[in-house]
């Protein structure tokens, strides 16, 4: 039997620092050297199975260790064996597991699932993109230079290496390009990403002129609509009310911003109107 013990446990193991390849850990010597003295330290990782193997072995003089040759973006956890002459000790607590990556790295945006979109108002969309960057950086999303807040309207799902906004029962001003701006203290990375929100046009523009009024006629002219909706205008639609009946009746539709009424009832009052019209529907009328 060999007159002497294992030794214990060594204590405090912690990760000191980090990279791609290589984790650096530190610990302190174990209470009891089991009766005679250290002559190393075996670092043991945990391989993909949960078995502990050898990863290293340092003299008895150091408590500090950098394990090299680790695949960067794996989880490894470590832990610590004293060595004597009777042998390996108990060992140390385990590490948590910690990632093998870069400590410092600038940011960098993911833009292959960035497309543009279009989607048509009333409906829900979304953007989302994975990041890189060590520390983690932060993440902003912004609209013609407004950086976006959550709200009822709009959903932003920030986590360490990725992000999605979402956009609630999306309306035309939602329309617009997009921009992902991540940062930390090593660089920024920038992307853009289009989403086009279509919808029925905006009334056409005022004043509704009324000119060249004869007994049974006239000439009504106005201007096209601030927005069309994101999709080309087809046609304006008028109507008129006999303000005898108060009920309003079409008088046909047009592609151009004036229309040349005839077949009035001369004596009688008349109000009208104009609606711009696209593929999605029909304006309020102006």
């Amino acid at each position: 039997k060999n007159p002497f013990d294992e030794p214990g446990k060594p204590g405090n193991l912690e990760v000191t620092d980090w990279d791609k390849d290589h984790i650096d850990l530190k610990w302190i010597p174990p209470e009891s050297d089991g009766g005679s003295p250290i002559s190393s330290y075996l670092v043991e990782v945990k391989d993909k199975l949960g078995n502990w193997e050898k990863a290293m072995e340092v003299p008895a003089d150091q408590t500090t260790a950098s394990v090299p040759d680790l695949v960067q973006g794996q989880k490894y956890e470590f832990r610590v064996k004293a060595v004597n002459k009777a042998g390996p000790g108990e060992p140390s607590n385990a590490t948590p597991p910690v990632t093998a990556k870069p400590r410092k790295l600038a940011p960098k945006i993911d833009r292959s699932t960035l497309n543009k979109i279009r989607v048509k108002a009333g409906k829900t969309f979304h953007f989302e993109a994975s990041v890189i960057g060590e520390p983690p950086p932060t993440l902003q999303w912004s609209l013609r230079d407004n950086t976006l807040q959550p709200s009822e309207h709009i959903k932003i799902s920030n986590e360490e290496y990725s992000t999605k906004l979402t956009v609630r029962k999306c309306r035309r001003d939602d329309n617009g390009i997009y921009t992902l701006l991540a940062f930390n203290e090593h660089g920024k990375d920038e992307a853009q990403v289009e989403a086009l929100v279509y919808d029925k046009p905006s009334p056409p523009g005022g004043p509704l002129k009324v000119e060249d009024v004869t007994a049974d006629g006239c000439m009504l002219s106005w201007k096209p609509p601030s927005d069309d909706g994101g999709q080309p205008l087809e046609h304006y639609v008028i109507e008129k009310m006999d303000e005898d009946t108060g009920v309003w009746t079409s008088l046909g539709e047009t592609p151009q911003t004036e229309l040349k009424v005839k077949g009035l009832q001369p004596g009688k009052k008349y109000k009208f109107r104009v609606k711009a019209a696209n593929r999605q529907g029909e304006s309020l009328p102006l």
